[in-house]
């Protein structure tokens, strides 16, 4: 996998398109960044769930949810400094002959990877939803092991752990779009900014 940091995206013109086969359907989706991010904040509402279900687990926490004395700074600046390894982990799943490109959008406030390089449907799931696994999942699921009187080292965490899967939100936009869109066997590929699922012939 041939990895490229390509600067500020303005338009769809400076995205790779590649060459579509004749049966390649469009996904029905978000069409720009803008309207992607408006999309997938309503999965803002699982994370806070998961969130909650981990502080029951770990029930002397329960006392303490409020935001002010949960929270730290330093978790949340860790979670944003993750933003570019967020998007390296997302290309380490390409294939290795495929070429994949970081941009950075700094009117919606993210980054993304993109490539026009075909991949299968278990392979996509797998590409959207491996940094929230790295850098949210498994920092939560760490977190509930950590001792309370570790007070300052369970804040930067849980903080981490927290707006690291609330980064993740257009990631889980498009595995629903996958999972639900995608028959089996399909593979998806990227054209502009859009994605585009077809059977192989």
């Amino acid at each position: 996998m041939k990895l490229k940091w390509k600067g500020i995206y303005k338009n769809e013109e400076q995205l790779e398109v590649g060459e579509l086969p004749e049966n390649a359907v469009k996904f029905k989706e978000p069409n720009t960044p803008s309207e992607l991010n408006s999309a997938a904040w309503i999965y803002i509402i699982p994370v806070i769930i998961l969130v909650c279900i981990a502080a029951l687990v770990k029930p002397t926490y329960v006392f303490n949810m409020v935001f002010l004395d949960v929270f730290d700074i330093w978790g949340i600046l860790l979670a944003l400094l993750m933003v570019v390894p967020h998007e390296i982990l997302h290309a380490l799943v390409l294939p290795k002959d495929a070429e994949a490109n970081i941009w950075f959008y700094p009117q919606g406030g993210m980054a993304f990877v993109h490539s026009a390089f075909p991949i299968s449907k278990s392979r996509f799931i797998i590409l959207c939803l491996l940094p929230s696994i790295i850098f949210g999942l498994t920092p939560l699921i760490i977190w509930l092991f950590i001792p309370m009187e570790f007070k300052k080292l369970s804040r930067v965490l849980l903080s981490f752990a927290f707006f690291s899967l609330l980064f993740g939100v257009g990631d889980y936009l498009n595995t629903f779009n996958a999972a639900r869109q995608m028959p089996k066997g399909s593979m998806t590929q990227l054209y502009g900014f859009n994605s585009y699922w077809f059977l192989p012939q």
